[in-house]
């Protein structure tokens, strides 16, 4: 009885979902069984999250996703385990990155935060989704690569990069003078 209530809660996976677990570092066993076909390793199939969703779903989607190229599977102490690729993790960052909300503090503490990046042309639709997104956050384009804002922001900056993973690409600086200061107070509204 306890077998057919577990499987009768089993869910279909989407496609968010499972970037979000891979993104988090849970594992996912692929077996691959013919050119094309994906089959769970039984013992993956049972350990949570993964359990919670139908094995058929989690298998079409998971050759979904490679076919696509948003996934990769890599070996690791000899089972084929399924990786977000770099399409992926760009993927993923444009719902996760739709949910960073800079909070912003009652007063301005008088400091600037300037972050910069160098992102080769290889990389341009991440170069891109960074500029985006911090003109998204309330950053004002200070120059081609860099952007400026005066509140606390490392937090967001950390994860953004990481999740890029390009952690040497984009540097955050904390300044107390900047050269047209008046001009920024007036775009950001400080008194």
């Amino acid at each position: 009885m306890g077998r057919k209530k577990e499987v009768a809660r089993r869910k279909y996976i989407s496609r968010n979902t499972f970037l979000t677990l891979l993104k988090a570092g849970i594992m996912l066993g692929i077996a691959v069984t013919a050119p094309g076909a994906l089959k769970l390793f039984k013992d993956y199939g049972k350990r949570k999250p993964w359990c919670e969703f139908y094995p058929s779903s989690l298998e079409r989607t998971a050759k979904t996703l490679l076919r696509h190229g948003i996934v990769k599977i890599k070996r690791e102490n000899g089972i084929p385990v399924v990786r977000i690729a770099e399409r992926g993790k760009v993927e993923v960052l444009k719902y996760d990155l739709d949910k960073i909300v800079i909070k912003k503090p009652d007063h301005w503490d008088g400091k600037w935060r300037l972050v910069m990046f160098d992102i080769s042309d290889k990389y341009k639709k991440i170069r891109d989704l960074i500029r985006a997104k911090l003109k998204g956050m309330g950053f004002y384009q200070f120059q081609e690569s860099v952007f400026i804002y005066p509140y606390p922001c490392e937090k967001e900056i950390i994860y953004l990069r990481e999740v890029l993973d390009i952690p040497h690409s984009i540097k955050l600086l904390r300044a107390d003078r900047i050269e047209n200061e008046k001009d920024l107070r007036k775009i950001f509204k400080l008194t």
